[in-house]
C-alpha cells in the first residue's frame, strides 16, 4: 500500500510533463495490451490457487498453455495494433505497443510463481516483490518524464516494473513447482478448461467492464478527454485496486481453506471489515475531490474533478464484488461469477452506448451505475445459492455507509467555512478537509460500528506487533 501510495504521486508528479492526450494514447495502448492478455488467459491462475493440493504437474501443464496462448495473442496485437489507433480516434498509438507488449510478456512469465505464492499464502514476500516493482516503475516514469519522454516514460516504466516482479517472483519460487518438465496429461487439461474457460470467462467480463470504457470514452471524445477520464478513473479507483485488491488476494485463498459451514459467516465478517477500510477512502476521496485537483493539477487538467467525484462510487461497489467472487471461487462455482460479470459488462456498455456519450460526466455515471448493480446482484445470488440472508448482508455494510455520510458532512462544512472566511490555499484547504474528515469519521466509526471497528483494531495489533520467537 506504501509503494501503491509512493506510486500515484509519481503518477501526479507525471502530469506536469506530458499532456492528457499522450497520456489517452498510452492509456488505450495499455488496454489493448491486457486486453490480448485477458484473452489469453484461461482462469489457469485461479485454479492453482483454488486447488492447494493440484501436483507439480498441473503448474506445468499451466506455464506451458499460459506461455502458448500469450505468445500468439500478443504476437496478433503487434502485427494488427496499427490499425486500431485510427478506429480509436488515437491515431499514434501503435508507438507505444512494442514495449507494452514486451511487458505484458514479462508479465506472463512471472504468472504462475505470483500464482503460486498467493497458494502458499507467502503474502510477505509477495508485497515485497510488489512494491520493489510499483516503486521502480515509479522512478523510471517520473525521470524520464522529466527528461521530456513524454508517453513514452509511461512504457519504460511498465517494461521496468514488469522485470523487477518477474526477477523476485522466479527467484523465491522453486523452479521445480512450475517449471519441472512432464508429460502432457489429457486429464489435467480437462479439468484446467472445465474450470477455467467459465473462469475465464467471467474474468473477462471483469476485465472488459474496467477496461473498454477507456476505448468508448477515446473513440467519442478523442484522446484529450480519454487522458483525463483514465486519470480520474485510477484515482477514484485507488481505495479497491491499492487497498481492496490486496485484501482479495487474501481472500480467496483464505476461503479456500475455510470450512465449507464457516464460510457463510467469515464472508459477512469479511464485507463488514473491508467496508470500515475502502468506504471511508473512497468517499472521502469523492468528498475532497474539487479540493484535491486544484491543489496538485494545473489548468489543462482542471476537468477532471467532478469525474473523480461521480466516479469515487466505483470504491464503494467493487470490493463487495470482489468479496463475493472470492467466495464463490472457494465454493467453485465460475458459472455464477461470470454471469455476474457478464451483466455488468452489458449494463456498462448499454449506458455509455446511450445516455453516457452525452458527454464524459455521463459516462462516469453509467460507470457507476453498472457497478452498483453488480454488487447488489453479487449479493442476491449468494443469497441464493448459500442461502444466507440479505439482511445480515447487507446490513454489514451500513455501519460503514452511515459514518462516510457523517464524514462527508463534514467536509462539507470545513468548505463551507473557508469559502466564507475569504482567500485560503487550495493545499491548506484541502488539508483541513483531510483532517476534518478523517477524524469525524473515525469517531462516527467507534459509534455506529463499535464491533467491527474493535474486531478490526485487534486485526491491526496482531499483524503489526513483534511477534514471539520459538524456543
Amino acid at each position: 500500500m506504501g509503494s501503491r501510495a509512493i506510486g500515484l504521486v509519481g503518477t501526479l508528479v507525471v502530469t506536469r510533463f506530458i499532456t492528457p492526450a499522450d497520456y489517452g494514447e498510452v492509456s488505450v495502448a495499455a488496454v489493448l495490451v491486457m486486453t490480448a492478455n485477458q484473452l489469453s488467459t484461461v482462469g489457469f491462475g485461479q485454479y492453482l490457487v483454488a486447488k492447494p493440493d493440484a501436483p507439480r504437474s498441473v503448474a506445468f501443464h499451466v506455464t506451458g498453455y499460459h506461455l502458448l496462448l500469450g505468445v500468439v495473442a500478443l504476437g496478433v496485437l503487434l502485427a494488427s495494433g496499427g490499425a486500431l489507433g485510427p478506429l480509436l480516434d488515437a491515431p499514434r498509438v501503435a508507438r507505444f505497443l512494442p514495449g507494452l507488449v514486451l511487458s505484458g510478456f514479462l508479465d506472463r512469465v512471472a504468472f504462475v510463481p505470483e500464482r503460486i505464492m498467493v497458494r502458499d499464502l507467502r503474502f510477505g514476500q509477495l508485497s515485497i516483490t510488489r512494491t520493489l516493482g510499483d516503486l521502480s516503475h515509479t522512478a523510471a516514469s517520473v525521470i524520464l518524464a522529466a527528461l521530456g519522454w513524454g508517453g513514452s516514460a509511461i512504457v519504460v516504466g511498465n517494461v521496468v516494473r514488469s522485470f523487477v516482479r518477474l526477477v523476485g517472483f522466479v527467484a523465491k519460487v522453486e523452479r521445480r513447482d512450475w517449471l519441472e518438465p512432464c508429460r502432457p496429461n489429457l486429464q489435467h487439461t480437462r479439468d484446467l478448461l472445465a474450470f477455467g474457460v467459465p473462469m475465464s470467462l467471467g474474468a473477462l467480463c471483469a476485465f472488459a467492464a474496467r477496461r473498454w470504457d477507456n476505448l468508448l470514452v477515446s473513440r467519442f471524445f478523442g484522446p484529450g478527454p480519454t487522458g483525463m477520464y483514465n486519470l480520474a478513473y485510477n484515482l477514484a479507483d485507488v481505495p479497491a485496486i491499492q487497498v481492496g485488491e490486496q485484501i482479495g488476494d487474501v481472500l480467496l485463498p483464505s476461503f479456500a481453506r475455510v470450512e465449507a459451514s464457516r464460510r457463510p459467516l467469515a464472508l459477512v465478517r469479511s464485507m463488514s471489515l473491508l467496508s470500515l477500510v475502502v468506504f471511508p477512502l473512497a468517499v472521502g476521496l469523492g468528498a475532497v475531490a474539487p479540493s484535491l485537483v486544484r491543489t496538485i493539477f494545473d489548468e489543462r487538467w482542471r476537468p477532471l474533478a467532478p469525474m473523480l467525484v461521480l466516479l469515487s462510487a466505483l470504491s464503494v461497489a467493487r470490493p463487495v464484488g470482489w468479496t463475493v467472487a472470492s467466495y464463490l471461487q472457494a465454493r467453485e462455482r465460475p458459472k455464477s461469477i461470470f454471469w455476474l460479470e457478464a451483466l455488468k459488462l452489458v449494463l456498462l456498455v448499454v449506458g455509455i452506448v446511450t445516455f453516457g456519450r452525452s458527454s464524459p460526466l455521463w459516462t462516469c455515471v453509467a460507470v457507476g451505475v453498472s457497478f452498483g448493480a453488480h454488487a447488489l446482484a453479487s449479493l442476491w445470488v449468494v443469497h441464493r445459492l448459500e442461502k444466507i440472508p440479505l439482511r445480515p448482508l447487507l446490513g454489514s455494510l451500513v455501519p460503514a455507509l452511515g459514518a462516510c455520510l457523517v464524514m462527508v458532512g463534514a467536509v462539507l462544512l470545513v468548505r463551507s467555512a473557508v469559502a466564507a472566511s475569504g482567500t485560503v490555499a487550495p493545499a491548506l484547504e484541502l488539508g483541513l478537509e483531510v483532517l476534518a474528515g478523517a477524524l469525524v469519521y473515525a469517531l462516527a466509526a467507534l459509534g455506529l460500528a463499535r464491533e467491527t471497528s474493535r474486531d478490526l483494531w485487534l486485526k491491526l495489533r496482531d499483524a503489526i506487533r513483534p511477534r514471539a520467537l520459538p524456543s
